[in-house]
């Protein structure tokens, strides 16, 4: 194997990647699919290139298990999935994600509010604990 990093840009790439990996190690898929307990059926759809990269964007336990399988080959340290240039940028203008301008005034009062709401809570607790503190101190003077 050679010391240069391999990026793959899609799922199908990788997945033929592994493939020829496993089997010049002489390794079956159903070994390493009850090792890592993962099930036989993904680990041959990610060599085959079956799942999709918004099937595999959405699911962490997918990343998680190519990410396994990739450390199990030995292979961590070879190959990079690389699927940020998958993305189109109609994709993003289409998901409606809008940074809140921060200096807005509903952010300034927002705050202002949550500020005035805990003062009002300590200063309840604090008249709230004096007069049971002066109660309490009142009753044993009465036990007495």
């Amino acid at each position: 194997m050679t010391n240069n990093i391999k990026i793959f840009n899609n799922l199908k790439e990788i997945g033929s990647f592994l493939k020829k990996n496993r089997r010049l190690k002489g390794k079956k898929l159903y070994d390493i699919a009850k090792i890592l307990v993962i099930k036989k059926d993904l680990l041959s759809d990610f060599e085959e290139g079956n799942i999709t990269i918004e099937k595999f964007n959405n699911n962490s336990h997918l990343k998680g298990f190519l990410n396994s399988y990739i450390k199990y080959l030995n292979l961590e340290g070879v190959c990079r999935l690389n699927l940020l240039q998958s993305a189109k940028v109609s994709d993003l203008k289409k998901s409606n994600l809008r940074l809140k301008d921060i200096s807005s005034k509903e952010t300034k009062y927002g705050s202002l509010l949550i500020l005035l709401s805990l003062i009002l809570i300590g200063l309840t607790y604090l008249f709230w604990s004096k007069n049971t503190y002066l109660n309490l101190h009142l009753l044993s003077t009465a036990i007495k």
